[in-house]
């Protein structure tokens, strides 16, 4: 990669990582990737998919097969940036650019698709909706993290619930008796979660946060809420979870005479299973670039929407270094991590294995038969 793409592609970056816009609220971000893709010739469709902030641009035959770069560019409530967005955009942006320095000898197209909401939401399951990949024949993508090199990593599958608890208000004082309370209820529910962890296989997880917890310290509570995480890397024992899990909060409503609602307050990503042919390639050019001690195929105890693509076409990432120590995903630490030069190194070095591996796909028929299609 020539010095002047690099620090146009580390402003960008930079760009993004400055304004964190949230789920499907990406408008500075989209706007700066445009003007980037304007400055070196391409053009951007958007919105697209039905999303004001999802976007394509295509290089290559104008229809047909092609192959996926996705960028993500939404941030997190609180640490903006913990989770190192600006980098995915930076190097599938990247990737997208150094494909198409050999537009002319592509027998396919690429398409650079912008996916919000990743963080919340599912972008990547509305565009599924809107059929904007009934043609891809493979999807490549990045995510980076921690202090070392890793492509075609598995994720957990996710349900995302909300629950709601209905008792009966009352005054805490003067008649406490008389009202059924549902901060209890939802209390409740958290111990019983702590009991069955115990029980759990240790790549499944159960997390969440209370998101009402009564109207005021006087009154009893007649509505309490909170918002559970239930993951796996398997779906049929994700099933399993969410009916125990539907046991757990039906005896925390009877224990405090309350009923209960659960509704979706997400849609599930499933677990992500990487295509192992498309995996070895990017592992392959990532050595021939430099990177050490690639692992492939380990498991990542978070998850993304990514997973829902990989269930119906053939998809991998490179998972890329933003430092030489450990860094927590979601944290502050990510944050100021995701922007320092030693992560836009990496994320250049990832842009060059997804652009060169993006390439061969679209020009090789050979290398596109080795990849099988869902």
């Amino acid at each position: 990669m020539d010095e002047s793409l690099k620090a146009d592609l580390v402003t960008l970056s930079r760009e993004i990582h400055a304004a964190p816009e949230l789920a499907y609220k990406e408008f500075k971000a989209v706007a700066a990737i445009e003007r980037l893709l304007k400055k070196y010739g391409h053009t951007m469709e958007r919105p697209y998919g039905g999303l004001e902030t999802a976007f394509r641009s295509r290089i290559g035959p104008a229809k047909g097969p092609f192959v996926a770069l996705l960028a993500e560019y939404d941030a997190l409530p609180d640490v903006g940036h913990g989770c190192g967005h600006n980098l995915i955009a930076m190097s599938n942006v990247g990737a997208y650019l150094l494909a198409a320095n050999d537009a002319a000898t592509l027998e396919i197209g690429i398409e650079l698709i912008g996916a919000p909401a990743e963080e919340s939401g599912g972008g990547k399951l509305d565009l599924l909706d809107a059929g904007v990949f009934t043609d891809c024949v493979a999807v490549l993508s990045s995510h980076p993290g921690g202090n070392w090199w890793g492509v075609g990593q598995t994720t957990l599958g996710i349900t995302n619930l909300k629950i709601g608890f209905h008792g009966l208000a009352s005054h805490a004082a003067v008649s406490p008796e008389k009202g059924k309370n549902a901060l209890s209820a939802v209390i409740s529910m958290f111990v019983a979660i702590d009991a069955w962890r115990q029980h759990l296989p240790s790549d499944a997880r159960v997390h969440g946060i209370i998101t009402n917890g009564g109207a005021a310290a006087n009154i009893i509570p007649s509505y309490a809420e909170a918002v559970i995480g239930l993951r796996s890397p398997d779906m049929t024992f994700l099933h399993e979870m969410l009916e125990h899990f539907r046991k757990i909060c039906d005896g925390a409503a009877m224990q405090h005479g309350c009923t209960v609602e659960i509704t979706e307050e997400m849609r599930l990503y499933e677990p992500t299973t990487p295509d192992p042919v498309l995996t070895d390639m990017l592992v392959k050019e990532l050595e021939r670039l430099g990177a050490k001690d690639v692992r492939h195929g380990d498991l990542v105890t978070a998850s993304t929407d990514l997973g829902n693509l990989s269930q119906r076409y053939p998809t991998t990432a490179i998972g890329f270094p933003v430092s030489t120590d450990p860094v927590p995903g979601h944290s502050i630490k990510m944050t100021e991590a995701s922007v320092s030069m030693f992560a836009h190194d990496a994320s250049a070095r990832t842009a060059e294995a997804m652009g060169g591996v993006a390439g061969r796909l679209a020009r090789e028929s050979r290398a596109r038969a080795l990849v099988h299609s869902k």
